[in-house]
């Protein structure tokens, strides 16, 4: 095997004492295309960084092979390019395959400051195609992208990866399935590097086995540690009954003292033995990560079959207009709404909850229709997290605690407020609140944005299994492969 393009060995880095990366060690071949996970803040963008030269680790070394050309894809834009008109962000070559991402000529004269997010990512993907590079770091390239510049975006990659490498952060899942061939997490507890084979799906399984197993080897260590102690216990009577005995005649006194002293010799090596046996035995930490655990979305009550009826509704907003629209659903359907960005998604999801009205049409809501809704952006409070939340729920404590706990949701962050959120913590609250309203309708506006794969895994789980009604707008694949057999709208 050739040289590695790059190679990370025992790479460190700290935030004044708050240490970030810890022994991170992986290595990348030319045409090997690397997913980096890990949860959120963990530390993958500042891995890249270092990686790209932008920041120096504290310790360990990183090698690249002589001559490697990098290209970096960062996450956010610098102010200074965002000064900057597009003509002058982007090279002639990048600026003749503009129709590639549906772009349109008209874009050259704004800045870039004035795009939409979509259209960031998409001038930021055109700029990858200006040259020909060895190693390809990508940060969350896939954010804000519709489906086009999507498959534009494999399609460069599966080009390229023969001659070139990838090192790729995203929460698009379903890029990592059809593209990464490792899997590089960083564990959110050591904040050390695991490297498993790729595709993503292998991964989340491999992992979950890893996790059952420790576990498995846990709990096991602890039952038969229970076992030695309860033998010591039972040992230690013995030998003090023995000790004691019924009182005796003198002959039997001078027999009993005889057998005593055999008895309590013998006993007392018993005792030894099983102290040795507790003492040799192999300690196991308990696992700092607990099994995914699948949890059910109730159903309070069930409604109609008949959930919506919508007929020829339109909405115009500015110079945007939307429709006409028909669409029945059912109860028990799942309906996924997909379409580019700014094709309408969110307001007919509006419409529908009934936050906003429509221009013309219908929107027919059936009987008992109880319906859970996750925006795609959402504030809460400045009162305890927990309390806020519970207050909007008639819920047990202990089985609200349950639902935050299967989200992943720490103590510490429960004693938080609204505004001390992160958006992923933001997202699983939010998700929490929705299970515990026990709806028969889950109406879900980007539902995956801010959750790390493993909220995720455990999300797409409940979806899959919930007996009520879901309506979904989402640009994840992933997602959509994973919830089971449903509908798709296209706007």
């Amino acid at each position: 095997m050739e040289n590695p393009l790059i190679s990370c060995t025992h790479v460190e880095f700290s935030f004044g004492e708050h240490k970030i990366l810890r022994g991170i060690s992986f290595s990348v071949q030319r045409g090997e295309v690397i997913a980096l996970v890990g949860p959120n803040g963990i530390g993958k963008s500042t891995l890249l960084k270092i990686i790209a030269g932008k920041i120096n680790q504290d310790e360990g070394a990183i090698v690249f092979s002589k001559g490697v050309k990098v290209a970096y894809l960062e996450q956010e834009m610098t102010d200074e390019e965002r000064k900057l008109a597009v003509s002058d962000y982007l090279s002639e070559t990048a600026i003749k395959d503009l129709d590639k991402l549906n772009l349109a000529p008209e874009i050259m004269g704004k800045k870039v400051s004035d795009l939409s997010g979509g259209e960031k990512s998409k001038i930021n993907l055109l700029k990858l195609i200006d040259a020909s590079f060895d190693l390809y770091i990508l940060d969350e390239p896939t954010n804000n992208l519709d489906s086009s510049a999507l498959e534009f975006l494999e399609g460069f990659i599966m080009k390229h990866k023969k001659d070139s490498a990838f090192i790729i952060v995203s929460h698009d899942r379903q890029l990592l399935e059809n593209m990464a061939d490792k899997i590089v997490e960083i564990d959110a507890y050591s904040r050390k590097s695991f490297a498993y084979p790729g595709p993503f799906s292998l991964y989340m399984s491999l992992r979950k086995q890893k996790i059952e197993n420790e576990w498995k080897k846990y709990n096991d260590y602890i039952e038969e540690k229970r076992q030695l102690e309860r033998s010591l216990r039972d040992k230690k009577q013995w030998s003090a009954r023995a000790e004691k005995g019924p009182k005796r005649t003198d002959n039997e006194k001078m027999a009993r003292g005889n057998q005593k002293d055999w008895s309590g010799k013998t006993l007392g090596r018993s005792v030894k033995l099983a102290r040795e046996k507790i003492d040799m035995l192999e300690k196991v930490d308990k696992p700092k990560e607990r099994p995914i655990i699948t949890y059910d979305i109730p159903v309070r009550e069930r409604s109609g079959d008949i959930v919506f009826e919508i007929r020829g509704i339109t909405k115009t907003i500015g110079t945007k207009n939307i429709g006409p629209i028909d669409l029945s659903i059912s109860f028990g359907d799942k309906v996924a709404i997909i379409g580019d960005n700014g094709a309408g998604k969110t307001t007919l999801l509006r419409m529908i909850i009934g936050d906003m009205t429509c221009d013309k049409g219908e929107i027919k809501r059936g009987a008992r229709v109880d319906i859970g809704y996750m925006p795609q952006e959402s504030e809460l409070g400045n009162e305890a997290i927990i309390r806020c939340i519970k207050e909007s729920n008639s819920l047990d404590e202990t089985e609200f605690r349950k639902i935050l706990n299967n989200l992943g949701i720490t103590k510490e962050e429960i004693k938080k407020s609204g505004n001390e959120l992160s958006p992923g913590e933001r997202s699983r609250f939010i998700l929490a609140s929705l299970i515990a309203q026990k709806p028969n309708c889950l109406i879900m506006d980007e539902p995956t944005n801010h959750l790390d794969i493993y909220a995720l895994d455990f999300l797409e789980e409940a979806v899959k299994q919930f007996k009520g009604t879901v309506i979904v707008v989402t640009h994840d694949r992933y997602f959509l492969n994973r919830i089971g057999e449903h509908k798709t709208y296209r706007l």
